[in-house]
């Protein structure tokens, strides 16, 4: 397994198509179908994308199971602490130990760069994620729900993982 980084317009394109595809599994029994569409076109489009690696500093990379993209991930390194703001695997590869994989090299960059602690969000409602986290050691610090527009909201935990040197 290895994470392969997002370069250039085709990487970009395919990741798009593979966020949609993942997207569309993952929160069809937590999202409305209309909710899905907006979220995948407001946050996962190639623009949107393209957007968040030149202008905002994040960084995108394929999971690869040999030469096969299992899912994907994105984070942003600011103010001494590693934002996950995504990590998707596809259904069919789940519990393989591809998120494990990917905790792992996240907390060894925050080692390399001495981050102080790894935070992100998740859908209250996402309790396979959840609780995924929680066995990595994450715990939740507080709840938001955020006007996303369009009559959309995003209700999510916030969580953090603090990391120790």
């Amino acid at each position: 397994m290895e994470l392969l980084k997002v370069v250039g317009e085709e990487d970009i394109f395919q990741l798009s198509a593979t966020a949609k595809e993942i997207w569309n599994e993952c929160y069809k029994e937590i999202l409305s179908a209309g909710q899905i569409e907006y979220m995948t076109g407001k946050f996962l489009s190639p623009v949107a994308i393209a957007h968040q690696i030149e202008k905002e500093d994040y960084e995108y990379y394929f999971i690869m199971d040999d030469t096969d993209v299992v899912g994907f991930i994105a984070f942003a390194v600011k103010d001494s602490a590693l934002f996950l703001s995504k990590l998707y695997v596809k259904k069919e590869c789940r519990k393989r130990g591809c998120a494990l994989f990917v905790m792992s090299c996240l907390e060894s960059r925050c080692r390399k760069e001495k981050l102080s602690h790894i935070w992100l969000t998740v859908n209250v409602n996402n309790m396979g994620a959840i609780n995924f986290y929680k066995k990595m050691g994450f715990y939740i610090y507080k709840d938001e729900c955020t006007d996303i527009g369009n009559g959309y909201y995003m209700d999510d935990h916030f969580m953090k993982k603090d990391m120790a040197y």
